[in-house]
């Protein structure tokens, strides 16, 4: 018999995020399990135990990845692997529990292949677009340069947002709703995603005409040619 206390989910998830700030604080993970919460009403087969247990403890090894370099989708999977027994969970739900936890990271280049897993992914995806993806791409861009100097929208050089915080649209941002697994996380990220053209768009007309010039007319051409 399993467990299925929120609180004791919820207190689990708090204990290992109370101390992580900006993009990826304890905010993020409460907005990715209402996100996974809105995404399976439309899905009646999924197990919402899974879901939601594995989208509050998809970022729980954050705090070990910034101490050690391993991914945080891996350190997070083995934390609940050890931890969800004592709750009650069955092998089978800490296994499928662990393998959308794994799979969810972006830069992990992973597919996951549960229903599970993909609507913990595509929930994780939807928190990085719209007004709070941008607020959260500058709290992530710390010191970083705000742009490239000669080429503020990467309409010429590679984009490399180690260096350029606006760079990350380009890198990232601005491609995730086709990553979407299911066509209401698309549909939600086109909304989100016009919100972020309509701030490239407003932040180009206020680049000095020295940093952008024709290349901004080309990129706002673009945003034009989306509806936005």
């Amino acid at each position: 018999m399993c467990v299925t206390n929120h609180d004791a989910i919820y207190n689990l998830a708090a204990r290992y995020l109370q101390k992580m700030n900006g993009a990826h604080g304890f905010d993020h993970t409460q907005r990715v399990v209402a996100n996974a919460q809105n995404l399976a009403r439309h899905y009646p087969t999924v197990d919402l135990l899974v879901l939601e247990t594995a989208a509050w403890l998809h970022d729980i090894g954050r705090g070990e990845e910034a101490n050690s370099g391993v991914s945080h989708a891996d350190v997070s999977a083995q934390i609940a692997t050890q931890d969800l027994p004592a709750l009650g969970f069955q092998p089978e739900q800490v296994a499928a529990i662990c393998t959308a936890i794994r799979d969810h990271r972006f830069s992990a280049g992973r597919t996951p292949v549960s229903l599970e897993g993909q609507l913990l992914q595509d929930a994780d995806r939807l928190d990085a677009l719209g007004a709070i993806g941008i607020a959260r791409t500058f709290a992530e861009g710390g010191d970083r340069a705000l742009y490239h100097p000669d080429d503020p929208l990467a309409v010429w050089h590679q984009p490399d947002d180690g260096h350029y915080t606006l760079d990350h649209f380009f890198t990232k941002l601005l491609r995730l709703p086709e990553t979407m697994h299911t066509a209401e996380a698309r549909a939600e990220g086109e909304q989100r995603l016009r919100i972020m053209h309509l701030f490239l768009s407003a932040f180009a007309s206020e680049l000095p005409e020295t940093a952008t010039g024709e290349c901004a007319g080309g990129f706002m051409g673009m945003l034009l040619q989306k509806g936005c």
